[in-house]
């Protein structure tokens, strides 16, 4: 039985003391505090970038009394059994230094039956485990007339948020960069490039994902391999092999590293070191904007439009320096790194929710713009664990 169920239970029992009085008799059954939420618990998602933040709720009765009702809350974290009982989970009491009861003390006044905001303060979360769950338990302690127990205590639940919320698909889409600072793209003896895909399904030869045709490019097919197998097209010819093979509908991380001065080519699929290559083209000159001809750098396009990505895109990175196989597989790396981390010049996370501006995190405003209406869908990734 879920928390929620047991505000529902409390507000049928209410409803049943109403219908059990007539007129003459209203005045008469037992009035109690509450409180006031559409359920007795409320998430707060902890999120590496949010350190503070509140919640809030109200206290109501029944019926309006003749004087000031007083009450007063606490943090009751012996009540953290409880909530784990009700949901079989192991969750943790939130410790002291991580929340404070801004308003301890309440009063709904007489001729009314609602308090104000009830406010708890959180702080310090990013010093918390976002691999557990939290809980505090905030409780009526005391009130000057009756409390109703199944409805007095809200539960705050701290836990980890998605990192990735939102992603466009680009199906049919294009988009390009505007290199306002180009020099950081070019030149490039050393890269990484990276991407998280996840293609719908594979119904043409050739599949894009970023660089530029006939210079430095990463695609999916070609003529005389399968749809679905990831392919470096590069000035000195094509690196692939049959161990490529990128799944459909399901979240892929994709990382190539190149390396000019070791003729190298290093191609990692969910972080596993799936292919090296010898290889040298050259130093890799990606700060190109397009052109009316198509030219220049491109995401979910090379060549002519017909070459789309048929699904979702996200965290599409340029690096100026070779990352490591544990620096890919390094904690959360699939799904976020530090805007400022180093040798990081590209940074698109494809995270706006809205509109066709994407927007260049690593700070050197090469901004990218889809070419028609992205549609945003919603995601919880990492996804939670079951």
């Amino acid at each position: 039985m879920k928390l929620k169920n047991i505000y529902l239970v409390s507000m049928a029992l209410l409803a049943g003391l109403f219908a059990a009085c007539d007129d003459n008799d209203v005045e008469n059954f037992d009035n109690q505090v509450f409180i006031n939420a559409k359920a007795m618990t409320s998430n707060v998602l902890l999120k590496n970038t949010v350190s503070n933040t509140e919640g809030s709720f109200r206290i109501s009765m029944a019926r309006p009394e003749k004087q000031d009702v007083t009450l007063s809350l606490k943090a009751d974290l012996s009540l953290v059994s409880t909530y784990n009982a009700t949901y079989y989970d192991t969750a943790e009491a939130l410790p002291e230094s991580h929340y404070t009861i801004e308003t301890p003390q309440a009063t709904i006044l007489a001729g009314a039956v609602v308090s104000d905001d009830i406010t708890v303060s959180f702080q310090n979360l990013t010093e918390l485990d976002r691999e557990k769950v939290y809980v505090l338990p905030v409780t009526v302690d005391q009130a000057s007339i009756g409390i109703l127990k199944s409805a007095g205590t809200m539960y705050y639940v701290l836990k980890g948020a998605a990192l990735i919320n939102t992603v466009p698909d680009i199906t049919k889409n294009l988009v390009y960069v505007t290199w306002t600072n180009p020099d950081v793209a070019n030149n490039l003896n050393k890269l990484t490039a990276e991407a998280l895909i996840r293609v719908n399904k594979f119904d043409k030869m050739l599949t894009s994902i970023m660089g530029i045709e006939g210079k430095f490019l990463l695609r999916i097919g070609d003529a005389g391999i399968p749809q679905n197998q990831l392919q470096v097209a590069t000035s000195n010819g094509n690196v692939s092999d049959e161990s490529l093979a990128i799944p459909t509908g399901e979240w892929t991380h994709i990382a190539v590293t190149y390396d000019a001065d070791a003729s190298n080519i290093t191609i990692y699929i969910n972080g596993k070191n799936m292919l090296e290559a010898s290889k040298n083209c050259g130093p890799v000159n990606w700060g190109q904007t397009r052109t009316d001809e198509g030219n220049g750098f491109w995401i979910g396009h090379s060549y002519n439009r017909d070459r789309w990505l048929e699904g979702n895109i996200s965290e599409v990175r340029i690096w100026n320096r070779i990352l490591t196989k544990e620096e890919i597989n390094a904690k959360d790396h699939f799904y976020q790194v530090e805007p400022d981390a180093e040798g990081l010049v590209s940074y698109w996370k494809f995270d706006e929710g809205a509109g066709t501006a994407i927007h260049d995190y690593s700070g050197n405003e090469n901004h990218a713009t889809a070419v028609e209406p992205l549609t945003w869908n919603q995601v919880e990734l990492p996804a939670p664990a079951k």
